[in-house]
């Protein structure tokens, strides 16, 4: 009669484990498509099939250019945005471009976004650096400043001496700096002279 009953037991553990696998692979899968739903939310599958194919394109324009990583994968991503227009209209009355431009511009701004950063931040440090010589705060920072700009055009003096006529811009950008200098100290002596 033990026997009997002890099978029946082992039976019933293993339905029950069978139950929590069951339950478990269940949580599992929802949990699996809950990450989708959120991943499709964000990222919307057409920028992600545009990806797809764009790192493909990518791989054979680094072969023949590997120098140009970004410029490659602006032109396969507008590549690849006019094959999409261009069969989109072979197989459907309306194009939509708005959503074609949408899944371009989501890759490409983050690529380019850091570049462009880049530059606008030196753009705003060369406009501080050339207002700070103009009109410095005090004497210490205007003698300072025509301080540096004296070494800096006396080090590329030496450095050129001997190629003056190739390199007479960069020569001509440091004497133009360093007369900016001169002219944020003249500033400061007529405003001694006023007060």
């Amino acid at each position: 009669m033990s026997a009997i009953t002890d099978f029946f037991q082992k039976i019933q553990n293993q339905i029950l484990e069978i139950q929590t696998t069951i339950n478990q692979i269940k949580t599992s899968w929802e949990n699996f498509q809950k990450f989708w739903d959120l991943f499709f939310t964000l990222v919307p599958w057409e920028v992600l099939l545009l990806l797809i194919f764009s790192v493909i394109l990518l791989s054979i324009f680094n072969s023949v250019s590997p120098k140009t990583p970004k410029a490659n994968l602006t032109i396969a991503i507008l590549l690849l945005s006019a094959l999409w227009i261009y069969f989109w209209g072979l197989f459907s009355k309306e194009v939509s471009y708005g959503k074609v431009i949408f899944a371009s511009l989501y890759i490409l701004v983050p690529v380019h976004a850091v570049g462009l950063f880049q530059i606008l931040y030196r753009f705003g440090e060369k406009l501080y650096w050339n207002k700070r010589r103009i009109q410095p705060k005090t004497w210490d920072s205007a003698l300072h400043q025509l301080s540096l700009d004296y070494h800096q055009l006396l080090g590329k003096a030496h450095l050129y001496h001997e190629e003056i006529q190739e390199n007479r811009d960069r020569l001509r950008k440091e004497i133009e700096q360093m007369e900016r200098s001169i002219a944020g100290i003249k500033s400061l002596l007529f405003q001694e002279k006023q007060s």
